[in-house]
């Protein structure tokens, strides 16, 4: 059950800069891009999850694997979204085998797995890779779904499975999810809902609503489009303070917990609003931009936080500053731009491009996490004086999809290059 797996450079000298004046370069991107075959012989193509400066040496993630699904579901957005994609068939080619590598990591029970290693198996026992109702099961549904009507017009093969893939994975989810009981339960004094992935994780609710508005829009699935505002409630349900107060309508991630990465709750409530005609989900997201999002600016970036509450106030029981990552700033980018996008106010183009600007030396160590010039995204900043300059998938991918975000709207293109050092 060999598979084989082949490098397309040995190191990441060729550096394609990008047309015009984009920030936006694909260049690490598609040199992390790793071809695979399959023992089935299907062509497929990861993206290495590791590599670490200075000479970006390709590294797997020590028993794990060497690629995985949350990942290169993320690289497919990357790819789609490029402005290139229409006329590039090397973008399109890679998104395709981007595409074979998720349906081909996906499990009998409708969930995938996670990592491939570098032995050509399937991880398919660890807990960050097992078949089950985790992030990375999400990451394929969004890339899957946001794909199919590309996939429609350009390759109907390729289309056809990504269909049946995505109608295997709502399967489950109609079976293992979509009818939990909306109870509730207290911790900290926080009441939080018991009906989401992990019970309460909203971080990982709202990758599910990214992706199932796409499919719920073509397929008019009554339960699926249920099981957004099911999914939105429970988010909405977990927004704390206000205006004034302690944590200035922060949505937590889980349980007492915010965490920066992979924050993308208000986005995901402004996609809903919209879906549902639903305003009271946008009035939450505007909330959190206006509201939160303004007290991260003002007070600095924020790794983590865990709260409390008690006589109906809430307060912080710890906080972390660092490190901060990319896939923590990339959320807030996408909800002010989204707020901006939905309101036309140009206040929010202006926060989103503030925001934005931590990759281009606005932040605590004034140093560029994201270099336009190769295409590398830096995996963290530290402390107040160092960053991780090893330059990973995950980080590569977020600062991608924040520049491709950021160049949509030239105010906020504008307002970045207003707050850059």
């Amino acid at each position: 059950m060999a598979l084989t797996c082949k490098k397309q450079n040995s190191g990441n000298s060729t550096v394609v800069t990008p047309s015009g004046d984009s920030l936006v370069n694909l260049s690490h991107l598609n040199y992390l891009y790793t071809p695979v075959t399959f023992p089935d012989s299907t062509h497929a193509a990861g993206v290495y999850i590791y590599s670490d400066a200075p000479n970006y040496t390709l590294v797997e993630a020590t028993g794990e694997g060497f690629t995985c699904v949350d990942d290169v579901s993320r690289a497919i957005l990357v790819y789609l979204r490029s402005s290139n994609f229409s006329t590039d068939t090397s973008i399109q080619n890679k998104t395709y085998n981007l595409l074979r590598f998720v349906l081909e990591m996906q499990s009998p029970n409708g969930y995938f797995y996670n990592f491939l290693q570098t032995n050509g198996q399937i991880n398919t026992s660890g807990s960050t890779s097992i078949n089950t109702a985790q992030w990375w099961s999400w990451r394929a549904l969004q890339a899957l779904t946001e794909a199919a009507p590309v996939l429609k017009t350009m390759n109907l093969q390729l289309y056809n499975l990504v269909n049946q893939s995505v109608n295997k994975l709502v399967a489950e989810l109609k079976t293992d999810q979509v009818n939990i009981a909306e109870s509730t339960t207290i911790v900290s004094g926080i009441t939080i809902p018991q009906w989401l992935p992990s019970g309460s994780a909203t971080d990982q609710s709202a990758i599910i609503i990214l992706g199932l508005i796409p499919y719920c829009t073509t397929s008019n699935d009554a339960v699926m489009t249920a099981y957004v505002k099911k999914l939105a409630d429970g988010i909405a349900m977990m927004q704390q303070g206000d205006s004034s107060h302690f944590p200035y309508s922060c949505i937590l991630s889980w349980e007492n917990t915010w965490n920066a990465y992979g924050s993308d709750q208000a986005y995901a409530l402004f996609k809903a609003g919209l879906f549902l005609n639903d305003t009271s989900y946008t009035a939450k997201g505007i909330a959190y931009v206006d509201n939160f999002l303004s007290w991260i600016l003002q007070n600095g970036m924020q790794s983590s936080f865990i709260v409390s509450a008690s006589g109906g106030q809430v307060q912080l029981t710890s906080e972390l500053t660092f490190s901060q990552i990319a896939y923590g700033t990339n959320p807030m980018v996408f909800a002010a731009a989204e707020a901006y996008h939905e309101t036309g106010q140009a206040k929010y183009a202006d926060m989103a491009g503030h925001l934005a600007a931590w990759f281009l030396g606005d932040n605590v160590a004034g140093m560029d996490m994201y270099l336009p010039s190769n295409g590398i995204g830096y995996d963290g900043l530290s402390s107040p004086t160092s960053i991780n300059t090893n330059s990973g998938a995950e980080s590569t991918i977020e600062s991608l999809m924040t520049m491709e975000e950021v160049e949509t709207y030239p105010a906020i293109l504008a307002a970045m290059n207003k707050y850059k050092k």
